[in-house]
C-alpha cells in the first residue's frame, strides 16, 4: 500500500514539473488538433502570438498565422505519415512588431501536433549583416532564383532550404510557404519505395538519381515532371540535395535529361491477387526466387532491393531506355515463372489465367489506339 502511495506521489511530482516546465520555457510551447484549435500554450507562446490575433481571438493556430503563413494549414494536412517533423525553423515575419519567428511542427499522431515558436529577431539581423557584407553570396543567390528551370535546394533529412522563383511558379507558393517545409509534403506518397530506395542509394554513393511522377499544385493541377536529385557535399557530416523539375510527357522523360528512368518497380500486386488464398502461404519462398531470378538479368552496376509490400525496386546504372525496358518485360516474365513452375498446378493455372487476361486487355487496348 505504502508502495503504491509512493509511486502516486511520484507520478503527481513529474507531472506538476512538467508542467511548470512548459510554462517557464523560454520558447513557445502549442499543442493543438489537425483543424489548428490550440489545446494547450504557455506564456511564451501567448506573448509571441499576441500581437497576430487582430480581434483577439487566440483559439486557432492557422487562424493566428493567416497573415504570415497563409498555406500553413494546407501543408500539415498534406503531411501523410502518422507522425513526424513537418516544419523545422521555418521563418515568420511579423510587420506590425517588426519581429522574426522561427516555427517548428511535429506530428505525435494523427490527432495531436506540437509547435514550438521562439523570436530569432536579433539573430536574423546579424546574419542578414553578414549576408550583405558578402557580395559573392548576393550575386549567388540572385542567379539561383533567376534560374528557369525549377529548383529546390534540400537537407539531407527533406527540409527544404530555398526555392527559386521558378519552382514557386510552377507549384504556386511563394517562399514564406514552403521553407522549412519538409519535400515530402510536396510529392506524391512513395508508395512501392522507389523514391526511398534510390535516396538510400545516393546517400550510399553520391550519384544522382531521376525519376518520374506526377506532383499537384497549389491549385490542385497534376503536373507530369521528372524529378532530378544532386548530392552536395559540404563537408563529411553535412550534405545538401539539390532538385530540380523538368517537365516530361507520359512515358517518356524529359527532354534533355539522362537516366530519366533510372528507378523501376516491379509490382507484383496482380500476381498476388491472381494466386489468392494461397499467397501468403507461398510468397516469402516465391519472392525470395523472384529476387535470384530478377539479379540474373541485370547488370554488375544494377542493384535489385525489395520495395514495400510485394514489389521489387531496381536501380539501373545508366539510363538507356530500350535496354532497360527489355529487362523490365524480361523480369516480369521470369517472376510469373517462377510461380507457375514451383508451386503446383493450382497456382500455375491461376497465373495463366492472369497472363492470358492481361495480354488480352494489351490487344484490345493496342487495337483501339491503332
Amino acid at each position: 500500500m505504502a508502495a503504491d502511495e509512493e509511486e502516486e506521489f511520484d507520478c503527481a511530482s513529474a507531472y506538476e514539473a512538467l508542467v511548470e516546465f512548459l510554462y517557464l520555457a523560454p520558447v513557445g510551447i502549442i499543442k493543438f488538433r489537425p483543424d489548428g484549435m490550440i489545446d494547450m500554450a504557455n506564456p511564451a507562446a501567448a506573448q509571441l502570438l499576441m500581437p497576430l490575433a487582430d480581434d483577439g481571438d487566440m483559439s486557432n493556430l492557422y487562424k493566428l498565422l493567416t497573415s504570415v503563413a497563409p498555406d500553413l494549414q494546407e501543408h500539415v494536412e498534406r503531411y501523410a505519415p502518422t507522425n513526424g517533423q513537418i516544419f523545422d525553423q521555418m521563418q515568420l515575419l511579423v510587420p506590425i512588431t517588426q519581429s522574426t519567428l522561427m516555427l517548428d511542427i511535429n506530428k505525435i499522431d494523427p490527432r495531436t501536433l506540437m509547435a514550438v515558436i521562439q523570436d530569432i529577431t536579433d539573430l536574423t539581423a546579424a546574419r542578414r549583416e553578414v549576408v550583405r557584407q558578402t557580395h559573392s553570396q548576393r550575386l549567388l543567390a540572385s542567379v539561383f532564383m533567376r534560374i528557369n528551370t525549377p529548383v529546390v535546394v534540400v537537407r539531407a533529412d527533406g527540409f527544404i532550404l530555398m526555392a527559386n522563383h521558378a519552382f514557386q511558379g510552377l507549384l504556386g507558393y511563394d517562399s514564406k510557404s514552403i521553407a522549412g517545409l519538409n519535400i515530402s509534403a510536396l510529392l506524391p506518397l512513395d508508395c512501392a519505395g522507389a523514391a526511398r530506395a534510390a535516396r538510400a542509394q545516393q546517400m550510399l554513393d553520391g550519384g544522382c538519381y531521376a525519376l518520374p511522377m506526377e506532383i499537384m499544385s497549389k491549385s490542385g493541377a497534376t503536373l507530369r515532371v521528372t524529378m532530378n536529385s544532386s548530392l552536395l557535399r559540404e563537408t563529411d557530416s553535412k550534405q545538401i540535395r539539390v532538385i530540380t523539375l523538368t517537365a516530361s510527357d507520359a512515358g517518356t522523360s524529359a527532354p534533355g535529361v539522362e537516366g530519366a528512368n533510372q528507378v523501376e518497380v516491379l509490382s507484383l500486386e496482380a500476381l498476388r491477387e491472381a494466386i489468392g488464398a494461397d499467397w501468403s502461404r507461398i510468397s516469402d519462398r516465391g519472392l525470395g526466387l523472384a529476387e535470384q531470378a530478377v539479379k540474373r538479368l541485370l547488370g554488375a552496376d544494377d542493384i535489385l532491393r525489395r520495395g514495400k509490400g510485394d514489389s521489387f525496386v531496381i536501380w539501373f546504372a545508366d539510363g538507356d531506355q530500350s535496354r532497360n525496358a527489355a529487362i523490365i518485360a524480361r523480369a516480369m516474365h521470369g517472376i510469373r515463372r517462377v510461380f507457375m513452375t514451383e508451386f503446383g498446378s493450382k497456382v500455375m493455372a491461376r497465373v495463366e489465367a492472369s497472363s492470358a487476361l492481361d495480354a488480352k486487355r494489351e490487344l484490345v487496348a493496342s487495337s483501339m489506339t491503332a
